[in-house]
């Protein structure tokens, strides 16, 4: 979609402007003034901000505006004589709501949600070499963690050197207590944590306890002799949105509700918290949180505290129905990557050896890496 002005309207506090496509918009003069995309108004190596924002006079008024470009920008000169300014069809356009916002993740990709059934087979994945060698590769890969909040990576090779190269593909590794890169293994007792265990693991998120929780964790398998631990992948997104159609008043509840988590350690006290559904400005929810585990104590009142163990227990139920259940049984030479903002994950208990290298990845970093490499189609 294209933004065209077909006419404007200078009024004495704002100006409107009217869409070619049908429709208006009001922009105040001291908004105008301070998004010019003018060299004045904006660094055009930098793209940051050269306009004095807090030098403009409340008062100043467009006293001449030019629609230029066939419609596709508009030049404002002002009353107190200060510099034109120039801004695009498309940047008003987009901040009133018309395109999509600059740095939307991959516009063209919209996301699906899940259960076991509905996904393609095979599973979402991609081949080590195609990511390693070119954008192409990286790119598929970033947009099936986009689009399905995860994807196997196949023929990785089963070495903590191979976790590294792929995961430094997509952006450095997140520094947690863990550390960058971690061995996961019943074998090791290096931190008390369950997931340091054969036993099963209940469908969760990582690093409740963090302010900023990791928004990507990723698993290779170096090596499997045993039987069972399946990881096993849940869509929270399509549990929230299904709470949100059936159970309103639970979806209203757990994104009320602020849950604190905790980890502890020798040396180590992790605390952070937030509602389990969390959302943007525009209410879209952005990220579920949820970890019985290392959920902190908390107390509310009677009734509040009713409404939560009644809303939390319907999450738990559904994230516990096998129909929602993605069982990936990793092998030497898979690596799975998810969205620890979207999928909940978990293990099924087993026997025998079990060895991941794994990492986690910032949030920003990967949506940094999916507006740039993962946007081309």
């Amino acid at each position: 979609m294209q933004a065209k002005i077909e006419s404007i309207d200078a009024g004495a506090e704002l100006l409107t402007v009217d869409w070619a496509g049908g429709g208006s918009d009001h922009y105040p003069w001291t908004w105008l003034r301070d998004h010019g995309e003018d060299e004045a108004s904006l660094d055009p190596g930098t793209l940051q901000r050269r306009v004095d924002t807090f030098a403009i006079d409340p008062g100043l008024r467009g006293i001449d505006v030019q629609v230029a470009g066939n419609g596709e920008a508009l030049t404002v000169a002002w009353s107190d004589n200060s510099p034109a300014t120039t801004l695009s069809a498309a940047r008003l356009a987009e901040c009133a709501g018309r395109l999509p916002e600059e740095g939307t993740l991959s516009p063209d990709h919209p996301r699906l949600y899940w259960a076991a059934g509905s996904l393609p087979d095979p599973v979402p994945n991609v081949a080590f070499e195609a990511v390693r060698s070119g954008d192409s590769g990286l790119g598929a890969w970033l947009r099936n963690i986009h689009v399905y909040g995860f994807s196997v990576v196949t023929g990785v090779p089963a070495t903590d050197e191979g976790t590294v190269e792929l995961a430094t593909r997509l952006a450095p590794a997140k520094q947690t207590i863990f550390g960058d890169f971690w061995r996961l293994s019943a074998e090791l007792a290096d931190h008390g944590d369950t997931a340091y265990s054969t036993q099963y693991l209940d469908p969760h998120t990582d690093s409740t306890y963090y302010h900023d929780a990791p928004g990507l964790q990723m698993f290779n398998c170096l090596e499997f002799d045993g039987k069972g631990g399946e990881s096993v992948l849940v869509d929270a997104f399509a549990i929230a949105r299904a709470m949100h159609e059936e159970t309103p008043e639970h979806y209203e509840t757990l994104s009320r509700v602020v849950v604190p988590g905790r980890y502890l350690e020798p040396g180590v006290h992790l605390r952070a918290e937030r509602p389990p559904f969390r959302h943007d400005r525009e209410g879209n929810l952005v990220q579920v949180t949820f970890n019985n585990y290392d959920r902190a104590p908390f107390l509310l009142p009677a009734d509040e505290m009713a409404a939560f163990y009644a809303a939390y227990g319907e999450f738990h139920r559904r994230a516990s129905d096998q129909d929602n259940w993605l069982k990936i049984p990793l092998r030497p030479g898979m690596t799975l990557i998810f969205d620890n903002w979207r999928c909940l994950h978990g293990r099924m208990g087993y026997v025998g050896k079990r060895v991941f290298y794994g990492c986690y990845h910032d949030r920003a970093d990967y949506e940094s890496r999916l507006r740039t490499v993962g946007a081309a189609a």
